[in-house]
């Protein structure tokens, strides 16, 4: 027995008491009311979000996502922001990083550090701040029985839709805490400069709009207020505030004008109840029309979720629809197609987003040779209709896509009439099949091919340290079989089915299919290409379960062992890996930067969230429903437990970085493909759910156990078709309601087991009419079928196949360190051979002159050191040059000193963000809208540096200075720094070496040791520099 306890832990164990009976907040619990407000199906997908522990460094920040048109905000709930995309944005342009709050009461700053519980429903965000405990650890325990009185403040987030496609962005204070203050923090100083009252309203100019901020009986404070910038940021500009008394609103409206802005936020404002409340019947609708209803009641929490953002993210009008990518700064890399929303749409019973999607895409078609191939379908269409032309399988997968489309609503008007898919898909797969001198043909022996200009997913080319999947990727072979097939169908509506270029199409698809079993299967494995040679290449790549997915016609045994192959390998249960752990070169992490770029790591081993639908589907076909279900949870459970509520992030990591812990998210936070993934896998996968013609609806349950009894309501024709679906083993019964305007032969086609059966959905009504029958239950077991009790004729099938039996996900092979960190360690001492090396040959990507004589610093004042010779501080002329492995780079002096009294710095900045100050007393700051990722210092030796100041490579007792020809010449290999590409800046700053690689102090007056001519303590010590832009 334990007698006595120490003071501090009698008071700790006394808190624990208090404390378990406050859990969720006892004292204000405003958020937790808010998020049960209204209507009952949004109030059932709120997610709660609490701090996160001060130990925890190192998971993501819970943020949530709300859209209007090309309006998004995209913030943290309950913790500081990490992402520097978070804020408001307009057409892309971020018009507020965020916002803090004074409170009048208590003479109290707000921001979000103060941030310590988030809710997110689909039509609102609550956030709740709590004013930071800065007593000691008796003072917290003390307060925490005694009563907190730390200051509180909630706020309610929604983004609605206003008049003339106008977004307002509506936060609410409800509570009554006296005065506050709004204070907005802007994404520029020079937008903070615009800052003016106009109206009622702090008005802004930033990103080719002006931003209103008005408040509810407010007034405007305008001045520079000090503020901590989030997110990694380097600077926070706020304007003024906008005081009002709580409860109260504000609005926050963009205008043309300042005064158009202002009005707008005075209409937001007067209409804001209606507004959140036509968001919110809108959501509703969303939600409510999700056609599946399980006994798992968090992984449909977890699908409507997907619906919702999957809607946030569609942008339609009367004849279009696009989808956007994800968040603005933040896109997933580039290589897939967002046509296969297509298919959720359909779904999900939204066909006319399907149909729209489709004429969308169809319009943006390239039809001119001498723009592209003859019928060249996009990747994507954007909202705003921005096309992107990237991989070589984006066309055949638009073609299967249609014919997915019109299999399933019987819409022939598609394919005859205004949108004429008939004439464009035998024009597209003309421009496939003919040759084209000037593009470059699209197919070699009869496959097609992945080339400059038409690649493949994952294709990120050598040169950024990713790899190349040139040559016959499987993928696209099995696009092009599905795309086949669809075409073949629009002969026979177009009624030319017995034609010989009809006929040419089934038999081409077939010499596919068998061309696809005989040559890229290797020892049971189906491999990842033929290389431009025709050998076959990267066997077990996740492409292949993308081709399987598609290959449908395969024998299910035949597919499902395949499948197997590849999932041994690859698949983890938290997701699809990109490359096997047991490979040398397997990449456990996305993000490691003191070793690799993550350009080299991105497809060489982390986990690609979206492959998970593909390999669910495959494996609930082929008899593997329970490893099936298991991927899929951990996917549905990424929707609502791990970074933006309501959205499946692009990468996990293969690993977590501790045993008992998670993979880190990554890549871009939204993006659409993982979500429609997920639909489909529920419906598809699980459901079974298939439209073989528009008369016809066919089920092949596949219910995973915790399901139990599941409802779904699918379109079939103008009708609709309610089931409840209830399995055990090979016995399926399905209550079927049938409704509406169904077409006539209607029929439902059930598989399970060993059997199907149809079953007519229809009843003559006269001599011509059909109406829907009343709803009536319907057993199989095996090859033995009932309709109400009563026996009917079932079909025999093939039995599932057991090819997944014993299977296990491959299991996490943790390691202190990996084998591509050894590699790193070891080559970060380069030879001569590596950053000495010149290439003739090597493609001049920039080149910049510089005058003669203007090595007098930032100021023009400054004079040279007494020990340095005249001239060497000079730069003339950068050249920057590359090949495939290697990035080059030339910079000329008036004159050099052979004992190298130089130092340059030359920094490459690649990509957005970055680090700002160049370290080494250089003192040099780039601009606020840039940084750099590598910097290579050039003195005694050559030093590469991440803009974390690790280094990456190095060559010691080695000068890169060439004296007598006045030339420094050095290059970086792409496996220590991604090659430049157009638009990334080098910059070079000279200045004189203090002998040990770093930069001279620069003085007022010049000295043996020190410049001279410093009129100015915030300029840089460098004498010169030259800033050159990639062109190529």
């Amino acid at each position: 027995m334990i007698r006595s306890l120490s003071r501090p832990l009698a008071l700790a164990a006394t808190l624990a008491l208090v404390l378990a009976g406050c859990a969720g907040g006892c004292g204000d619990p405003t958020e937790i009311q808010l998020a049960a407000e209204g209507p009952e199906s949004l109030a059932a997908l709120a997610v709660e979000v609490g701090p996160r522990p001060a130990s925890d460094t190192t998971s993501e920040a819970r943020a949530f996502v709300q859209a209007s048109g090309e309006a998004v905000l995209y913030d943290a709930l309950a913790h500081t922001q990490d992402d520097p995309a978070m804020g408001l944005t307009l057409a892309g342009e971020r018009l507020l990083d965020g916002w803090s709050w004074w409170l009048d009461a208590d003479s109290l700053a707000l921001d979000g550090d103060d941030r310590h519980r988030g809710v997110a429903r689909p039509d609102f965000a609550v956030r709740a701040y709590l004013q930071r405990d800065t007593t000691d650890f008796i003072g917290k325990l003390l307060n925490s029985i005694r009563g907190d009185e730390r200051a509180r403040f909630v706020e309610r987030i929604s983004l609605v839709d206003l008049a003339d496609s106008t977004a307002a962005l509506l936060i609410a204070a409800p509570d009554s805490i006296g005065a506050v203050a709004f204070r907005p923090v802007v994404s520029a100083g020079a937008a903070a400069d615009s800052a003016r009252t106009v109206g009622e309203s702090l008005v802004v100019y930033g990103g080719g709009v002006w931003t209103a901020i008005r408040a509810e009986g407010g007034a405007v404070r305008l001045g520079d207020i000090e503020t901590a910038p989030e997110a990694g940021r380097d600077a926070a500009n706020v304007p003024g505030e906008i005081v009002f008394e709580t409860p109260g609103r504000l609005a926050v409206v963009t205008g043309a004008t300042p005064a158009e802005a202002d009005r707008l936020a005075g209409l937001a404002l007067s209409r804001a109840d209606a507004l959140r409340q036509q968001r919110a019947d809108r959501l509703v609708s969303v939600v409510e029309s999700v056609p599946l209803q399980t006994e798992d009641a968090a992984f449909d929490r977890s699908l409507r979720w997907a619906a919702v953002t999957l809607d946030a993210l569609t942008v339609r009008d009367s004849t279009s629809a696009a989808l956007a990518l994800g968040l603005p700064g933040r896109e997933p890399q580039p290589g897939l197609s967002t046509i296969g929303a297509v298919r959720a749409f359909l779904d999900l019973g939204e066909w006319e987003t399907a149909r729209a999607m489709l004429t969308t895409f169809g319009d943006a078609q390239l039809f001119d040779r001498r723009q592209d191939l003859l019928g060249r379908a996009p990747n994507a269409v954007l909202p705003g209709g921005e096309a992107r032309f990237e991989t070589a399988d984006a066309t055949p997968l638009f073609l299967a896509t249609s014919g997915e489309y019109v299999r399933a609503t019987g819409d022939r008007g598609l394919v005859t009439g205004g949108p004429n898919f008939w004439f464009k898909s035998v024009f597209a797969m003309r421009g496939l099949y003919e040759e084209d001198s000037r593009n470059g043909n699209a197919l070699a022996s009869g496959r097609l091919l992945s080339r400059d200009g038409r690649t493949a997913w994952m294709d990120q080319g050598e040169t950024t340290g990713g790899i190349q999947r040139r040559g016959a990727p499987v993928e696209a072979q099995a696009a092009l079989y599905a795309a086949l097939q669809t075409v073949r169908q629009y002969a026979e509506i177009m009624g030319v089915a017995g034609r010989e270029n009809t006929r040419w199409y089934a038999d081409t698809s077939r010499v596919l299919l068998g061309d696809l079993r005989e040559r890229y299967v290797q020892n049971g494995v189906l491999v990842d290409r033929l290389g431009p040679d025709g050998a076959p290449a990267g066997g077990g790549s996740p492409a292949t379960l993308v081709a399987l997915d598609l290959l449908d016609d395969l024998p299910a045994e035949e597919r499902g062992r395949l499948a197997r192959a590849t999932a041994e390998r690859l698949a983890y249960a938290h997701g699809v890996g990109t490359r096997p752990q047991t490979d040398s070169l397997f990449y456990p992490f996305l993000r490691e930067p003191e070793f690799y770029t993550e350009d080299a790591a991105r497809y060489a081993g982390p986990v690609s969230t979206w492959l998970a639908g593909p390999l669910a589907r495959v494996m609930a076909e082929t008899g593997g429903t329970a490893p099936a279900w298991e991927l899929t949870q951990r996917q549905a459970q990424l929707v609502t437990e791990r970074g933006v509520i309501g959205a499946i992030p692009e990468f996990l990591d293969a690993h977590p970085r501790q045993s008992a812990g998670l993979p880190a998210v990554g890549g871009a936070p939204v993006q659409p493909y993982s979500l429609v993934e997920l639909i489909r896998t529920a419906m598809e996968g699980f459901v079974g759910a298939s439209w073989p013609d528009a008369q016809t609806l066919r089920l092949a349950p596949r219910l995973p156990e915790t399901w139990g009894e599941t409802q779904t309501t699918l379109r079939l024709g103008s009708g609709r078709v309610a089931l409840t679906l209830r399995q055990s083993g090979e016995e399926v019964t399905a209550e079927v309601a049938p409704s509406g305007d169904l077409p006539e032969g209607a029929t439902l086609r059930l598989a399970g087991g060993a059997g199907e059966v149809s079953v007519p959905l229809v009843i003559a009504q006269g001599d011509t009419a059909v109406v829907a029958r009343e709803a009536f239950t319907l057993q199989l077991d095996g090859a033995s079928a009932e309709v109400d009790g009563e026996a009917v004729e079932a079909t025999a099938t093939d039995p599932t196949p057991d090819v997944w039996a014993d299977f296990a996900f491959v299991q996490p092979d943790l390691r202190d360190e990996y084998p591509v960190m050894r590699a790193v360690e070891e080559r970060r001492d380069f030879s001569a051979d590596a950053l000495l090396r010149t290439n003739v040959r090597a493609t001049v990507v920039a080149a910049q002159t510089d005058p003669d004589g203007d090595d007098w610093g930032s100021t023009n004042t400054f004079t040279y050191p007494e020990d340095v010779p005249d001239g060497v501080l000079d730069a003339t002329y950068l050249e920057v040059s590359r090949d495939d492995s290697t990035t080059y780079v030339r910079v000329e002096f008036t004159t050099l000193a052979p004992n190298d009294p130089t130092l340059v710095a030359v920094a490459f900045d690649l990509e957005d963000g970055g680090e700002r100050r160049v370290g080494r007393n250089a003192l040099f700051d780039f601009p606020e809208d840039a940084g750099y990722e590598f910097v290579v210092f050039l003195g005694d030796g050559i030093e590469i540096e991440n803009a974390r100041g690790q280094s990456v490579g190095a060559l010691s007792g080695t000068s890169a200075f060439d004296a007598a020809g006045g030339v420094l010449e050095f290059a970086i290999p792409n496996v220590v720094m991604p090659t430049v590409s157009r638009g990334d800046k080098i910059f070079v700053l000279v200045g004189p070496n203090d002998g040990s690689n770093a930069f001279r102090d620069v003085r007022r007056t010049a000295s043996g040791n020190t410049g001279g001519g410093k009129v100015s303590e915030s300029a840089p010590n460098v004498y010169d520099f030259i800033v050159g832009t990639v062109t190529q």
